[in-house]
């Protein structure tokens, strides 16, 4: 799969892209890459044409909190069968062009013969353009196809992703996202605590622009050397511990990836190290079972 950064290539000319923010590859998202596909057939090469980076960050001055981040979504299209990745730089300059002024730089850098958008798509400044107004403004220049909304008692959205698992809520969120959420980040050293009470841990840290969910213990995977170990999670902040079952070799400094499947329980303070242990026995406990 090829990557682009504002540079015009011709493997996009007669593609079949989706336009997006697609932050998270939801199962919306992925709606739309079926049906880019089918339209592309064995013929025409397929495409996602996003910004970096978002213009939600950019637009509302939220902080950064990726459902994906770059390698991650590209990761997930290749996964797919895309054929490349277009991203628009989005600048200050970008949010202020019209939405005919977008199309027809889409129509100069990439030059596709269909592209797919979701039914709440918008675009151009204030956000003025919507899918509809997209199919008046390509004709001629090229076909749009519009997806509806994809529903899970409400829309499935990057938005209600977001806050599902900033109230902790993984299992509502990973139903929306047709997958586990995952955080990857490189093993560091830790203060040795959990060495000390019988329950070792890796201690990872992800990237500082990544969405860690709610503080909590938590049940998940780790995957180590293409293998998913059962682990007890321990989120808070920008940090993740993962007592993982059945493994004990020394990873400092590799990369690991966690996959989120369930909160066990809130963040708590214990007055003694043996109530600690004996919290974390009965966490370890459950997530074994």
């Amino acid at each position: 799969m090829k990557v682009l950064l504002d540079k015009r290539s011709t493997i996009t000319q007669k593609s079949v892209c989706g336009i997006g923010s697609f932050d998270g590859v939801h199962r919306g998202h992925r709606e739309i890459v079926v049906q880019l596909k089918r339209i592309a057939g064995d013929i025409r090469t397929t495409g996602i044409i996003t910004f970096i980076p978002l213009p939600f960050f950019v637009l509302t001055r939220a902080p950064i909190m990726y459902l994906t981040l770059k390698h991650e979504k590209e990761q997930l299209f290749r996964e797919y069968g895309i054929d490349f990745v277009y991203y628009f730089r989005f600048t200050k300059k970008l949010a202020q062009c019209t939405p005919q002024d977008f199309v027809e730089m889409v129509v100069e850098t990439i030059s596709p013969s269909h592209v797919i958008v979701g039914e709440n798509f918008h675009f151009g400044n204030n956000r003025a353009g919507s899918a509809h107004l997209l199919e008046k403004l390509a004709r001629g220049k090229f076909q749009v196809h519009i997806v509806p909304r994809k529903k899970d008692d409400g829309t499935v959205s990057s938005t209600r992703i977001r806050e599902l698992l900033l109230l902790g809520n993984v299992k509502a969120a990973n139903r929306l996202l047709g997958r586990q959420y995952t955080i990857s980040g490189t093993v560091t050293k830790g203060k040795g605590k959990g060495t000390q009470l019988g329950f070792p841990t890796l201690n990872i840290r992800p990237s500082p622009h990544k969405l860690v969910p709610l503080d909590g213990v938590y049940k998940g995977d780790v995957l180590i050397h293409k293998r998913a170990y059962r682990s007890a999670l321990f989120l808070k902040h920008d940090v993740v511990e993962a007592h993982v079952l059945g493994f004990s070799a020394n990873l400092y400094r590799e990369k690991v990836t966690v996959r989120l499947l369930e909160r066990i329980r809130a963040v708590k303070k214990f007055k003694t190290d043996d109530a600690l242990r004996r919290a974390i026995e009965h966490d370890v406990e459950m997530i074994r079972k």
